[in-house]
């Protein structure tokens, strides 16, 4: 029997964005009227949350979306709508306002995304590998452990988790455990290099219920990429991945780490055109930070290249002109406005070895999922917060490199 085909995940524009935006915010505000169960009280809540988004966001306004099955999505990190994923993390985030922490449960502190790593071994040796000390050639967890770590996660009442690692394709048959233990509760994306994810592979991913897959590519040239990642293949295996996860219906966004030499207006638009050209619905841009083998290298943005990838971003995000294009994410401008969504604020990592850390850029261990407590872990990252930015913002953040 023929193999059902998937629907490839489609970006959208104009008036079908005009209604689905009309339909988010009915969907918000129905959450919030059942959280506080007073209509008046969730009109008070509702122009809050318009003024904290004109704070950070101006007049721009959501103008593209991607349609993917019965679902929409806006960005990479929140399950679509109108699912009840995106219900309940839209439900723990209004409770958390009403009651300051959470969910009602006093001992409970709502996470709306987890990083897990969930391999140490990865083919790759990345220049600027962020879980370098952590690598190795076997893994340090067993599936089990694994699945048990899954079960707190779930406990948690977390609805979406980012499967990282060093490379979670080299634990394939274990990421496929895991995804068809808990996918029909939880939202799960993929953050990889594109390691071997040939066709038959992204169709059992999807099968076993992976929603999207972050694929990294740190340049639009091929050479430099590959010198970038240290392998002569991985452009290679980039492109492979988008065109194999399209076809199996699971939704693309490319994974740009930004250091210094790389960014400029050219080099952004270049990229940009590349990943219209190959069918990326998303593009997420990180800053280099000193971290792994980056550790001991000045690597930050500065003043000036930080503002030139946030004008992009906007750019891309509300002209027009580029509506074809992928929707582009730049976590630095919204902490920068918002302050850090990591430490256990919104989103914590929790590395290979079942450790918590403040996210994969700020490490730090803060406890272990496996024997200590969920929530402890969370009350020390988040008394601390984010040391990594705390350090850059004293010194370069406001003077430039």
């Amino acid at each position: 029997m023929k193999e059902k085909q998937e629907r490839i995940p489609e970006l959208i524009h104009g008036r079908k964005v005009w209604f689905q935006v009309r339909r988010l915010r009915a969907f918000i505000f129905w959450q919030i009227v059942k959280v506080n169960r007073n209509p008046l009280t969730a009109v008070r809540e509702v122009k809050r949350l318009k003024k904290l988004r004109s704070s950070v966001h101006g007049n721009q306004r959501i103008t593209k979306l991607v349609k993917s099955g019965r679902l929409y999505y806006w960005v990479t990190d929140f399950p679509g709508l109108p699912s009840a994923n995106l219900k309940k993390v839209m439900q723990q985030e209004f409770f958390r306002n009403k009651r300051g922490n959470g969910s009602g449960n006093p001992g409970m502190i709502p996470q709306q995304t987890i990083i897990w790593g969930i391999t140490n071994r990865c083919p790759l040796q990345c220049s600027h590998c962020y879980d370098w000390d952590n690598i190795d050639s076997r893994d340090h967890l067993s599936l089990d452990q694994l699945k048990e770590i899954l079960q707190k996660i779930e406990e948690q009442g977390i609805r979406h988790v980012q499967l990282s690692g060093g490379e979670p394709l080299t634990r394939f048959d274990d990421m496929i455990s895991i995804l068809k233990e808990a996918s029909t509760r939880i939202d799960f994306w993929l953050l990889t290099s594109g390691f071997g994810l040939t066709e038959e592979k992204a169709r059992a991913l999807k099968k076993a219920g992976l929603v999207g897959a972050n694929i990294s590519l740190d340049h639009w040239d091929e050479d430099k990429h590959n010198r970038f990642r240290n392998n002569p293949r991985s452009f290679e295996w980039v492109l492979k991945a988008v065109e194999n996860c399209r076809k199996a219906g699971i939704l693309v966004s490319l994974s740009l780490c930004a250091i210094r030499e790389f960014t400029s207006e050219e080099n952004l638009e270049k990229y940009t055109e590349l990943a219209k050209n190959i069918g990326a619905h998303f593009i997420r841009i990180l800053e280099a930070r000193q971290v792994g083998r980056f550790s001991d290298k000045s690597v930050h943005l500065g003043k000036d290249r930080i503002n030139l990838i946030s004008d992009f971003v906007i750019r891309m995000n509300n002209d027009p002109q580029f509506n074809d294009y992928p929707i582009v994410v730049f976590y630095g401008y919204h902490q920068r406005k918002l302050g850090c969504m990591g430490a256990g604020n919104r989103y914590l990592y929790i590395d290979a070895n079942g450790d918590f850390h403040a996210c994969p850029f700020c490490r730090g261990r803060r406890g272990n999922a496996l024997t200590g407590s969920f929530n402890n872990s969370i009350e020390k990252l988040r008394s601390e917060g984010c040391q990594a930015f705390k350090t850059v913002s004293v010194g370069e953040e406001f003077e430039g490199v």
